[in-house]
């Protein structure tokens, strides 16, 4: 009997074509809805897969390993996978162009006054002069990126490129390249002062909830800007909120918020500085391909008996 591989998202039918050509000898089920994916995890070793809900986990009993179309998997580890002896794999490498993009989008944006000139185009009201005055320039500015894997790695280059400098924070504190120097989360308040920027490319873990509270945000200038592209749960939203509102920050791009999706009836929405992704950064028309490129390489790689990339620690979360 051929190894049963379930894909249970949408790739396209191009990328399957292309499993189904490199890999010969593996049978690929395909799984549209929650319901065949719950229907097939008894019967699959390999499950490839952005969501993988909790009654398909308690009865994947021959599952040794599932690769995450996504590079958070805090929810595929809220389902009982983190307790699960299976091997999960993320998506990491899949997503960090157009995330970094997306957050360079809110601060081009937010420094040429684009929300301002958004809103006064319908009513056509004359804010030009506001904007010429309120605008600024990103070159020279100061980023701090907390978070350099794919995404936060990403948009340090690519800040590096426009000229800004970039000071990052890990949880390693090891060096990276461009770097002068990288710090430590527990090192925040002693560069937060200085911060033109502040992104969060974090993902939701225990260490990661509310980095960026109350007294971080106490510590940034009047003039800075935070964005957020990993987990909602990385900042502590009424703090931010009150700063935005007293004009303690100047402006906040947030692709994600706590909760989420944010609701209707957050003052959030109709804040003029903040600008909301609605959890859309990480998409984008190469996403399918790149993340069918990482699963087809580990496949590759489980079939020859070698070590897959991008394994997961469970209690770390990442």
């Amino acid at each position: 009997m051929p190894l049963q591989v379930l894909i249970g998202e949408d790739v396209g039918s191009e990328n399957v074509d292309r499993l189904r050509a490199c890999f010969p000898n593996v049978e690929f089920l395909l799984a549209t809805t929650v319901e065949e994916v719950i229907g097939h995890a008894s019967d699959v070793p390999i499950v490839f897969t952005k969501n993988l809900p909790r009654p398909a986990v308690e009865r994947a009993k021959r599952l040794v390993w599932v690769q995450a179309g996504v590079a958070g998997v805090d929810g595929l580890l809220a389902n009982g996978l983190r307790e699960h002896p299976a091997i999960l794999t993320n998506a990491r490498g899949a997503h960090g162009v157009p995330m970094a993009e997306h957050i360079l989008a809110m601060m081009f944006a937010l420094a040429n006054r684009v929300p301002l000139l958004v809103r006064a185009q319908t009513p056509r009201s004359r804010v030009g002069q506001q904007a010429r005055q309120e605008k600024w320039e990103l070159e020279g500015q100061t980023i701090v990126v907390i978070g350099l894997g794919d995404v936060g790695g990403t948009l340090a280059r690519k800040c590096l490129a426009l000229g800004l400098r970039v000071l990052g924070v890990r949880r390693s504190g090891e060096p990276f390249p461009g770097l002068d120097r990288v710090y430590r989360p527990a090192e925040l308040a002693a560069i937060l002062p200085s911060a033109d920027h502040v992104a969060l490319c974090l993902p939701g873990t225990a260490e990661t909830r509310r980095l960026l509270g109350r007294a971080e945000i106490a510590l940034l200038k009047p003039s800075a800007c935070v964005y957020n592209v990993g987990r909602g749960s990385a900042i502590d939203q009424e703090a931010l909120l009150d700063a935005l509102r007293e004009g303690r920050l100047a402006g906040a791009g947030l692709d994600v918020t706590s909760p989420e999706p944010l609701p209707d009836d957050s003052p959030i929405w109709d804040l003029p500085n903040v600008i909301l992704g609605q959890h859309s950064s990480g998409h984008s028309p190469f996403n399918h391909d790149r993340i069918t490129n990482i699963f087809a390489d580990n496949l590759a790689r489980h079939l020859k008996g070698e070590p897959l990339l991008n394994v997961v620690d469970k209690e770390r979360g990442y």
